[in-house]
Parts: C-alpha cells; sequence; structure tokens
C-alpha cells in the first residue's frame, strides 16, 4: 500500500521510471522481513526510545548512539540510519539510470520508512510484553490493516522536493512514539470484550470492530503519510541524481 501510494504520490518526472514497473516494486517492498536470518537485519527496523532517555534525546548519529549506550547501541536499533543508507542507494540508481535499480531501491527504502512510522517500532514494548498485551504488534500492524483497508481507501498526498530529507527519520519516529499510549489503552478496553485469559486467547470479532473504531484512523492516518514520504524520498532524490529521464525516454 505505502508503494502504491508513493508512486501515484509522484510528479510526471520520476513517475516515468515506475512505468510498468509498479506491480514488482510491491512486490519487493516486504524483502527486508525475509532476510531477518541475518541477525543483523531485525534492528534495522526499529528504534527503541527508552534506552537514550525517551524521544527528546535521541542520538543523530552512530557514533553519538554508542557514546550513549555502549557497544549494544545496535540491538536497540538502527533504522533511521537505514534509512539514509537506502536513499542514498536510490539516489546513486538514479544516476546509473538502471530503471530495474530504482524500483528495487524504492522497494527496500519503502519497506523502512514504513517501519518508522509504526509506533510499536520505537518501543522496548514493542509486542506488549511489559504490559500484558502480548501480540499486540501484529494485531495493530497486520490485523486492522488485512480485515478493514484496501488501498482504494487512502488519500494519496503529494510528494514535495525534501532538501533536508536525511533528518526526517527522527521526526517520523518521534511522532509515531506519540501514538503508543493510547494504543495501548485503545487495545485494552477493546480487549475487555475477550473472554478467555491467557495470552494465546483469540479476540472476539467485538474486539476488532472497537480497535478498528478507536485505531482505524491512526492506522490509516500512518500508512497514508509513509506512503507521502516515500514519495518525498523518491522525487527528493531523483532531483538530487540531477532529474534524469527513464532510458526509454531519452
Amino acid at each position: 500500500m505505502i508503494s502504491t501510494l508513493a508512486i501515484r504520490s509522484l510528479p510526471e518526472g520520476p513517475k516515468a521510471w515506475f512505468a510498468g514497473r509498479e506491480e514488482g516494486v510491491c512486490d519487493h517492498a516486504s524483502d527486508p522481513d525475509h532476510w531477518k536470518q541475518d541477525r543483523k537485519e531485525g534492528p534495522r527496523h526499529f528504534l527503541d526510545m527508552e534506552p537514550y532517555g525517551g524521544p527528546t534525546n535521541l542520538p543523530r548519529t552512530l557514533e553519538a548512539a554508542q557514546a550513549r549506550v555502549g557497544g549494544d547501541y545496535y540491538r536497540h536499533g538502527v533504522v533511521p540510519w537505514i534509512i539514509q543508507d537506502r536513499w542514498r542507494d536510490l539516489t546513486e540508481a538514479f544516476r546509473e539510470g538502471d530503471p530495474a535499480k530504482v524500483a528495487f531501491a524504492t522497494a527496500i527504502l519503502g519497506h523502512y520508512i514504513g517501519d518508522a512510522h509504526v509506533p510499536l517500532h520505537t518501543t522496548e514494548n514493542h509486542n506488549g510484553q511489559l504490559t500484558n498485551q502480548k501480540g499486540i504488534h501484529s494485531r495493530w500492524e497486520s490485523g486492522l490493516v488485512e480485515r478493514h483497508i484496501v488501498t482504494e481507501d487512502l488519500t494519496v498526498l503529494p510528494a514535495q522536493q525534501d532538501a533536508t530529507f536525511l533528518a526526517r527519520p527522527w521526526e517520523w519516529l518521534v511522532a509515531a512514539h506519540a501514538l503508543v499510549p493510547q494504543l495501548l489503552e485503545d487495545d485494552r478496553a477493546a480487549d475487555r470484550t475477550t473472554p478467555m485469559a491467557g495470552q494465546d486467547k483469540r479476540r472476539t470479532q467485538a474486539y476488532w470492530l472497537i480497535l478498528w473504531a478507536s485505531q482505524g484512523p491512526t492506522v490509516k492516518q500512518q500508512l497514508q503519510l509513509a506512503g507521502q514520504h516515500l514519495g518525498n524520498a523518491i522525487l527528493s532524490a531523483w532531483i538530487a541524481a540531477g532529474k534524469p529521464a527513464p532510458p526509454s525516454a531519452k
């Protein structure tokens, strides 16, 4: 959904690079989730804020992160720096003039941008395990989306050039983190409809309807923002690369 929104958000110049490749971008958007057999991959999808003292104290460089929390900094998450690296990959793909590389780099970048908009990717309580809400991560990130959202229900927010794009991931993470308390409270409220106890209990239809009523607008908001921010990333990378035309258009 995020990839589709991003491509639709683009002006004609960069959009031309994706002609006939839209489906491929979407197909590869989940690839990083399949790379997690590499033990270094998991932390590339999140940033826990608590070890740094909360959202107002986040390090902006890996060196600062290591200085703050020591050699274990990586396990607390590195998604903002991964977004920076993958944006540079996309810019280079535009410079090389290879539409296949542009499409693949977009898919991978979009995955990590999407992760930065998921509230539970910003906290050590990433799956509700610290508040007796185990499984909330997939319920919010997948369960609500699969039950209630199709791409056509989402608004395409026009892409805009962002000369300071590399600084943006921290802003997205801070905004997503602010959504965590209400998300957890809404899950608890909806879960009062679930009659069975235990971590493996099945949620009732009432649970899903109540959670959707309270969190549905937030899920849609975060998907739409992630789509726009990926669009911003593509547009800004294309401009940084010199506004190249795709090979077929030259």
